[in-house]
């Protein structure tokens, strides 16, 4: 659930970053609004996103979109022109370090972790997972297994 609050969390930042520059009048003052308008409460003096629920991040992010928010919610959906697939081998890779993650293996679960664990793997700089080859991947994904198996 920490993952989705973060992510919901994110979301807000970048909607209050695109009404800043497209809405006109609109000021860090009338973000705050529109939380408390959601139910955010006071933290640390000022009105806070970090006080919300998910379903009040969500509501804050549908009535940014329906100011005019671009959000793109389609980017794995499957059949549409947006969609992207990910290779198998990378899903699994990423579904591993999450494994690890959630085991207590390795202190933060996310992608530039996962990237930089592969750089150390391979000795190089690994811009993104999409750079990598099959057996490098293979390579990767046999490290996390056996990582996930040692107790």
């Amino acid at each position: 659930m920490s993952d989705l609050l973060t992510h919901h969390r994110q979301l807000v930042g970048i909607a209050k970053g695109w009404a800043l520059k497209n809405l006109p009048g609109w000021c860090d003052e009338t973000h705050r609004d529109l939380l408390a308008r959601h139910g955010a409460t006071v933290a640390d003096g000022r009105v806070s996103a970090s006080t919300m629920t998910v379903p009040q991040l969500a509501a804050v992010l549908d009535d940014y979109q329906r100011r005019g928010w671009p959000r793109a919610k389609k980017v794995f959906a499957h059949g549409t022109a947006q969609a992207k697939s990910v290779p198998a081998r990378i899903s699994h890779m990423v579904r591993l370090w999450g494994r690890l993650g959630q085991a207590g293996k390795v202190e933060k679960a996310t992608r530039p972790a996962l990237l930089g664990f592969c750089a150390r793997q391979l000795g190089r700089e690994v811009a993104d997972l999409d750079s990598l080859t099959v057996p490098e991947c293979q390579s990767i994904t046999e490290a996390l297994k056996g990582w996930l198996g040692r107790a």
